[in-house]
This record gives structure tokens, sequence and C-alpha cells, in this order.
């Protein structure tokens, strides 16, 4: 056999295993692509289904603001409950001084002549200093008994808390 007679012949077996590659690729991507469109046609029906039938919301949305431990007693039928601490006697010092603590602001720290002033609600204060917190049941007068980094020490006639805040 000569040169260029091998070279048909390897030719012709070349065409004849690649007509035999796509005929056998072409019986199986009809059905791989029905199953790849099966899948798209589920995915799309579940995602317009939940976008025009959606699943309706409780009666009660819970509060996002409101952590579940620390949920409010309420005492009566009031328009504005008030929280009350647990252990607490209602009226006490101590609760009325962790009830303004809530309500405080604080915004930043200053530091100036080698002491630090606090920034709540938008004015400077210092350890000593007195400032009135309004509320419902009216004002109090609160007391800085200390301030450290990311701690403020408050003070209601004999009640201390220390409120944590971010640096």
């Amino acid at each position: 056999m000569n040169h260029a007679t091998r070279r048909l012949c390897i030719l012709g077996l070349s065409l004849l295993l690649a007509a035999a590659a796509t005929a056998a690729g072409k019986t199986k991507t009809p059905a791989k692509n029905s199953i790849n469109f099966e899948r798209t046609k589920i995915r799309i029906n579940a995602l317009v289904t939940q976008r025009l039938k959606p699943t309706p919301l409780p009666e009660t949305l819970p509060n996002p603001f409101q952590l579940a431990a620390t949920a409010p007693a309420l005492t009566g039928h009031e328009k504005n409950p008030k929280p009350v601490a647990d252990g607490l006697p209602p009226g006490s010092d101590s609760e009325m001084l962790l009830y303004y603590g809530a309500t405080l602001r604080i915004s930043g720290t200053v530091r100036t002549d080698d002491q630090t002033h606090l920034i709540i609600n938008q004015a400077p204060y210092k350890e000593g200093d007195v400032f009135v917190v309004k509320g419902r049941e009216g004002n109090a007068k609160l007391r800085i008994l200390g301030i450290a980094p990311g701690e403020l020490t408050l003070g209601l006639n004999d009640a201390v808390q220390v409120i944590k805040f971010k640096k």
C-alpha cells in the first residue's frame, strides 16, 4: 500500500468515526435538554406562584425592635405601656433609672482639659453633671457617676445603673 492510499484510508475511517459520534450525541442531547427544560419550568412556576399568590402574614406581627426576654408587662389597658423590670417594685428608683436610661442617645465622646465628656442627647456632659430627662410621668434628674471607655454609670437618688455602649 502506498502513502496516498494510507492517507485516504485514515481520512475515510476518521469521517466514519466522526459521523458515528455525532449520531450518538444527537440521540442523547434531546433527553438532556428536556430534563433541563423541566427543571427550569418547575423553578419558574415556584417563583411566579409565590409572587402572584404570596403566603399571608400572621395577624399579629412581632415587634422587631423588642427583645423577647425584655417584653413589656402591661398593667391594665394602657395606651402607651411602660416596661416593668422583673424583680423591681413598680415606681422604684431602679425601675425609673432603667426606663430613663433606655431613652438616652449616646452619640460620642469628647476629651477636653484631661476630662472625658460624653455626648448624651446632643449635649456634652462630664462626670458629676446632672441632666434632666423628660418622660411620660414627668422629668427626672439623672447624675453621671462615672464615665469609662464603653460604659456610663448613672445615678437616680440611691439607684445606680451601668450602661454599656459602643465606643
